[in-house]
């Protein structure tokens, strides 16, 4: 078992997501539509942190890092990209900054959409549509093999195949449905592009 920090590892995790909103940013963004693709606004979620024990059936334990963030496009179409981080192991926070742990891999979901905005008094209130279109890529591994990069508008026999699992294989209709929140608001701190972090649906599934 090798010796990780969870916070070095967890901040990682971060600058790669910056990177990636900067990137697309430099691009002119990720619409989901087929109109302007001009980006309107950027905005960044609270850290949630998740943490799941077997105990005392088994010695399992997992602690789960995730944040989102939202782009918006001038087309009234959004992207809200998920990202969760998975460590198993003792996990035991000592004092001396240590941490036994495994890295299990990590889901990056991308959900596209339409929404509307209002403002008031300093906050904007996003009403995202229920997702017509999800892209992932799951590395996340606790046992059974990873199911690599998913595309509901260019789907395979293969990734329903990976996301069936154990069962039949899914179509991309189907998968979406299974990972699809509905008509969800978001509010945004406007002065500092944040929100907090909002359950959507069980992300853990999308990644079994």
């Amino acid at each position: 078992m090798k010796k990780r920090t969870v916070k070095k590892a967890f901040m990682v995790v971060c600058l790669t997501v910056m990177v990636m909103g900067l990137a697309a940013c430099g691009k002119g963004g990720d619409s989901a539509g087929s109109g302007s693709t001009k980006l309107t606004g950027y905005y960044a979620s609270t850290t949630n942190v998740g943490f799941v024990s077997a105990y005392p059936e088994h010695t399992f334990k997992q602690a789960t890092f995730g944040v989102q963030n939202i782009e918006t496009f001038a087309d009234n179409t959004y992207v809200l990209t998920s990202t969760e981080t998975y460590f198993s192991g003792a996990l035991d926070f000592n004092d001396n900054g240590k941490y036994d742990v495994v890295p299990r891999g990590a889901n990056i979901m991308k959900y596209y959409g339409t929404f509307t905005s209002t403002d008031e008094e300093g906050l904007t209130t996003l009403e995202l549509s229920k997702p017509t279109a999800v892209i992932m890529n799951s590395s996340y591994s606790a046992g059974a093999n990873p199911i690599g990069y998913v595309n509901t508008k260019e789907w395979t026999e293969e990734m329903g195949t990976a996301v069936g699992g154990e069962g039949p294989a899914l179509s991309a209709e189907e998968y979406l449905e299974s990972v699809a929140y509905p008509e969800t608001s978001i509010v945004v701190d406007a002065a500092k592009f944040s929100f907090d972090y909002v359950a959507l649906t069980d992300e853990a599934a999308a990644s079994h």
